[in-house]
């Protein structure tokens, strides 16, 4: 296990910085994921943003979720631990896989020029495209923090 690092990103363009240093530089995992993992996970969420999502979750966990997004956006930080949909969680891989980080880059890059409209997110009502991107790069920001130092 890698140290964990203590990130902050406010970009798009940091982040796809970040992933691409980590894959140069290499990394430890800190936590239950390696990149590719991450990545994988990432670009799913991303996509629930761009492309829509169908069905949308139950009104009164949209409900909760508007609560805590808030909070997110206010403390510029997200829990660790907390559950995600089933289908966001990524398959187990030993190794990096660069197609999968490559398609990471590329979404990342995708989300940062989209002008909108936004689709209705599933995670919440009426979710802003500004709110939206600052919940991804915070998103972001979590994750990689758990991919520490080598060594």
């Amino acid at each position: 296990m890698g140290r964990l690092r203590r990130v902050t990103l406010q970009t798009f363009d940091e982040v796809i910085d970040d992933v691409t240093r980590l894959r140069t530089a290499g990394y430890a995992a800190g936590g239950r994921w390696n990149l590719s993992q991450v990545c994988d996970h990432l670009t799913g969420t991303m996509r629930l943003g761009l492309d829509g999502d169908q069905p949308r979750v139950a009104w009164a966990v949209r409900k909760a979720f508007g609560v805590l997004l808030a909070v997110i956006l206010a403390r510029r930080a997200m829990v660790s631990g907390a559950p995600t949909l089933p289908r966001l969680t990524p398959e187990a891989l030993t190794e990096d896989d660069p197609q999968r980080i490559d398609r990471c880059l590329a979404t990342l890059a995708e989300a940062r020029d989209f002008a909108g409209p936004l689709p209705p997110y599933p995670l919440c009502d009426n979710m802003t495209l500004d709110k939206w991107k600052r919940l991804m790069v915070i998103h972001a920001q979590h994750h990689l923090g758990f991919l520490g130092a080598p060594g």
